[in-house]
């Protein structure tokens, strides 16, 4: 009889304390979605690298309709580098260190839509400055998402067109 009562009791503080443990909540995390195209067509057989500062931390391949997907880490930053024979590389920059509401649980997810440049139109001019991200995107607490800093993306559309009518320039010559 007196086992009993000792094996009662256990099962008893046993579950009292199974009753207090709740489920941690799920880290946080960004996730990215897109497609890459050429402007026109969905481009199959697209490199998506993944930088977390120097370091290469994913690498995938586009599906044939050139989706992509993926899952990033809160508290870093994160380089997107797109890659295929034929076309200009293209970085964009995934800045997920920004403080974030403190009642925030869930992140909506990024949509990308990635054009690629034929290199062959930039015959001539100096590409060196599209070696920059092409975007920034971080979290904007107006906004309470991560979005993309216009500014920065129309500068560097600016420079693009430049660098196209130097092009096309230097092909008359």
């Amino acid at each position: 009889m007196r086992s009993t009562i000792f094996v009662t009791m256990v099962l008893i503080s046993l579950c009292a304390m199974v009753g207090t443990v709740q489920a941690q909540p799920e880290a946080l995390v960004l996730p990215i979605n897109g497609r890459v195209s050429n402007g026109d067509h969905k481009l199959e057989g697209c490199s998506v690298l993944t930088y977390k500062g120097n370091d290469l931390i994913g690498n995938q391949v586009t599906d044939r309709s050139g989706r992509f997907g993926m899952v990033l880490g809160l508290g870093e930053e994160f380089a997107i580098e797109f890659r295929k024979e034929g076309f200009l590389p293209k970085r964009i920059l995934v800045d997920t260190k920004g403080e974030l509401p403190k009642d925030l649980l869930e992140i909506a997810p990024i949509e990308m839509a990635m054009n690629m440049l034929p290199s062959s139109k930039y015959e001539g001019a100096d590409t060196d400055e599209l070696d920059f991200p092409f975007a920034i995107v971080k979290y904007d607490r107006g906004a309470k998402a991560f979005i993309q800093d216009q500014q920065y993306t129309a500068d560097m559309m600016r420079t693009n067109g430049a660098l196209l009518l130097m092009s096309g320039r230097a092909g008359k010559q």
